[in-house]
């Protein structure tokens, strides 16, 4: 007679050390996982800063004011007069994000008509900064756009405007733009609940529109590659040209250093500052000559002993009668040198560009209104 054999199973100690030893596998995995996908992320986005880069080179070609940084349609739309006889009034247009991308919804008080919404954006389609009027767009998505109008040129399609801040321009997107640093000196941004650079802007990067000006106001002079052809840039190798957004408040994040950002009105200085992809003061960014990095940064190649990094000139102008043209002058600029090891903003010794636009004295003339100072 044969007898059906008897199978064993799992004693409940044999069952809890499987488990166990799984645990521990996902647990050593995990780490390895998650850093192969933020590799991945940096990867791409280093990918597309450097298309932005390149691309810019090919539009500078067929420009015929040939800028290395594409300059939108409206850049100079509050100026009135010509020459010397210009008058501009506020610089609102700036291009640190104006040169590509798709309808941003940041700053929603912008267009009264739709204030309070994602069509009263200051960088989307009802302002005129619409992904059909960014200059980059035409060479990198030729005829894919659609130009739905703004409420400036008396057209405006207001459901395809709503469209315009959905696009997937993927070449203007880092993958791991999770929104902005904190001690972001943009409080529309920082307040925005995490919203992506893509998202609030309509680009993941910013334009080295690096611009100083008298103390006290006036006229605003290029000290970058903006409103300047890449011939004119001594140092191309070394100069940004675009990079990460989440990296542009890096080398300004010590208020000691900025007299200008008011302590218990702009965000304070942080001990670091995150980047997109796990490494503090560490970000993917585009120089003159096109090519990319991903750069730890170190402004002025040092740290002070609290880890801060030092960046900050303000000198007279005969300091540099050479460099900045205005011998003779006593009148001073600020932040007018901005470089670490193996970069700089600045384009010295390169004379400063004048760019017809004014500058009332607060807040910082790079940065658009970006930052509110009290009573401004």
């Amino acid at each position: 007679m044969r007898f059906a054999r008897k199978v064993r199973g799992f004693t409940l100690i044999e069952l809890l050390v499987v488990i166990a030893i799984i645990a521990l596998l996902i647990a050593i995995l995990l780490p390895s996982l998650e850093s192969a996908r933020r590799q991945a992320k940096q990867s791409a986005c280093l990918a597309h800063v450097k298309n932005v880069a390149t691309s810019s080179q090919v539009y500078e070609a067929d420009d015929p004011s040939g800028w290395s940084i594409p300059v939108h349609p409206l850049q100079y739309s509050q100026c009135a007069g010509q020459g010397p006889d210009r008058v501009c009034v506020d610089p609102t247009y700036i291009g640190a994000y104006e040169w590509g991308g798709k309808s941003g919804v940041g700053w929603q008080d912008w267009v009264s008509q739709y204030a309070g919404t994602e069509l009263g954006s200051k960088y989307g389609t009802a302002a005129g900064f619409g992904p059909a009027t960014r200059p980059l767009n035409s060479l990198l998505y030729p005829g894919g756009i659609t130009d739905y109008g703004s409420v400036q040129r008396d057209f405006f399609d207001r459901r395809g405007a709503a469209d315009d801040a959905r696009l997937q321009l993927d070449v203007f997107k880092c993958p791991g733009d999770d929104g902005p640093p904190r001690g972001a000196h943009c409080p529309q941004w920082v307040e925005s609940d995490g919203r992506s650079s893509f998202d609030h802007f309509g680009t993941s990067y910013a334009a080295n529109v690096f611009m100083v000006g008298y103390v006290g106001g006036g006229r605003i002079y290029s000290n970058s590659p903006y409103l300047r052809p890449a011939t004119r840039v001594p140092t191309p190798s070394r100069t940004l040209y675009f990079e990460e957004n989440i990296g542009r408040w890096a080398w300004s994040c010590r208020r000691e250093f900025c007299d200008f950002i008011q302590p218990g009105v702009d965000p304070g200085p942080t001990k670091s500052l995150r980047g997109w992809h796990g490494r503090d003061w560490t970000y993917n960014r585009a120089f003159v000559d096109a090519h990319a990095e991903y750069q730890k940064i170190y402004v002025d190649g040092t740290e002070d002993e609290e880890g801060y990094a030092l960046h900050y000139r303000n000198e007279t102008l005969t300091s540099y009668p050479y460099h900045l043209g205005f011998e003779g002058s006593f009148q001073r600029y600020r932040c007018v040198i901005i470089r670490g090891e193996g970069w700089q903003k600045d384009t010295m010794p390169s004379d400063l560009l004048d760019t017809d636009l004014s500058w009332p004295g607060q807040g910082r003339p790079s940065y658009e209104h970006c930052v509110e100072l009290s009573g401004s």
